[in-house]
């Protein structure tokens, strides 16, 4: 009995041992190789992609086109400084004969034009595809999306055709910059359409150092006639938010403007 009673003794403190000692191991071995932290969740996954409302290819003359395509992001948070596409060209026959890649910005819930010019081939061009590779989604806060206001006015009616040597018809228009950011570059897409509203033509410039407060015009040209009569312009005017470089200064002082969380 008293054997038995001993053994067992011996057998519970060796247990105890044992455990105490493996603990202790277990906590050292964790100190020197700590689990791998789990990942963070990416709160992109769930983004809905960029849409594609619309798109064109016009013939300007010859083998010369313009491509515009009318897009829209349907998240409220999240906008991109870099949209990645590429454009593939095919001929008559269906052969793909040209790729071109390009990108653009677009804010948290904007709807805006994206105009590719010039596209210059040897031979005619039957179809374009447009594709978009790549969204560096960005979360802005409400004062980056919303803070910069740009008014475009004066532009509906401002199509002429002047028919001067290598210009055919212009338009334009002016742009407020409502805001209280002296602004180093702005975008400006013209498009042109007719009475059904069809796009005939589109082109682009660009407004450097543009003040705050200030109102600044603009103007586009078209070399040759188009297929159709124009009846009305629409324009647009942008600046990428997501840069800070873009933001000159504050209206009374210096301040950085992008936020993002």
């Amino acid at each position: 009995m008293e054997e038995g009673r001993r053994k067992r003794k011996q057998a519970l403190i060796a247990g105890i041992f044992f455990l105490i000692v493996g603990g202790l191991g277990f906590l050292i071995y964790r100190g020197i190789y700590p689990p791998p932290p789990s990942p963070t969740p990416n709160p992109t996954i769930n983004l809905a992609p960029i849409e594609v409302i619309n798109r064109w290819l016009f013939n300007v003359e010859n083998n010369d086109y313009d491509f515009l395509v009318k897009v829209a992001n349907p998240n409220t948070d999240y906008g991109s400084p870099n949209v990645e596409y590429e454009l593939i060209f095919f001929n008559s026959a269906g052969a793909q004969i040209s790729k071109k890649t390009g990108s653009f910005y677009i804010l948290p819930g904007q709807v805006k034009y994206v105009a590719d010019l010039p596209l210059k081939f040897q031979e005619p061009i039957s179809r374009v595809d447009f594709a978009i590779r790549s969204v560096d989604w960005q979360k802005l806060s409400p004062l980056a999306a919303t803070g910069v206001n740009l008014v475009v006015k004066n532009y509906e009616n401002s199509y002429v055709e002047v028919q001067q040597p290598g210009v055919f018809s212009k338009a334009g228009g002016k742009v407020l910059n409502d805001s209280d950011f002296d602004l180093d570059r702005v975008d400006v897409v013209v498009v042109l359409f007719d009475e059904n509203g069809t796009p005939l033509g589109v082109n682009k410039t660009v407004i450097n150092t543009f003040l705050a407060k200030t109102i600044r015009g603009f103007e586009a040209a078209w070399p040759s006639p188009f297929v159709g009569k124009v009846a009305r312009v629409d324009a647009e005017a942008n600046t990428n938010v997501f840069e800070n470089s873009n933001f000159l200064r504050q209206y009374g002082g210096q301040e950085k403007f992008k936020q993002m969380y």
